[in-house]
């Protein structure tokens, strides 16, 4: 049986390489990808959703770490955050939501099944380090959590 999967993401690029994976993947199916957070919880009600691969700021200003409430209504739907913006509370923000997994967007279909997989399979995936960045001359590792 495939896992049917939501894509809540307003970037073109970030949405179709997500749609792609999922569907050479054999074993996840798209059920719908749309650009709001606000407009997710719609959809869990209208279609069996297992997964939900959600962008942390989406369109009409909607959260998508906001719209994980959707698990006090739909608890067995599992939810990966996942963002390129490398703002210091997300991650605290997510698991203090009980998301089940957050990412930093990675354009390899193997990491981002894996992350899915992992998810499905009862794992809380969350990455150890922020990704390495460069600020100026400096390196993102190189600040405190004030100064980021």
């Amino acid at each position: 049986m495939l896992t049917n999967v939501l894509i809540v993401e307003d970037d073109p690029m970030a949405r179709t390489l997500f749609e792609i994976y999922i569907k050479n993947s054999g074993r996840y199916r798209l059920a719908a990808a749309i650009e709001s957070a606000a407009l997710a919880e719609l959809y869990c009600l209208k279609t069996q959703i297992d997964l939900i691969i959600m962008d942390v700021c989406t369109a009409l200003n909607a959260s998508g770490l906001e719209a994980a409430a959707i698990k006090k209504n739909h608890p067995k739907i599992k939810i990966i955050i996942v963002t390129s913006q490398q703002e210091c509370d997300f991650i605290a923000r997510a698991k203090k939501s009980n998301i089940d997994s957050f990412w930093y967007k990675d354009p390899s279909e193997e990491t981002v099944l894996s992350v899915m997989d992992r998810t499905m399979n009862g794992e809380s995936v969350y990455p150890d380090t922020r990704p390495s960045l460069k600020v100026g001359e400096a390196s993102n590792t190189e600040f405190t959590e004030a100064e980021l």
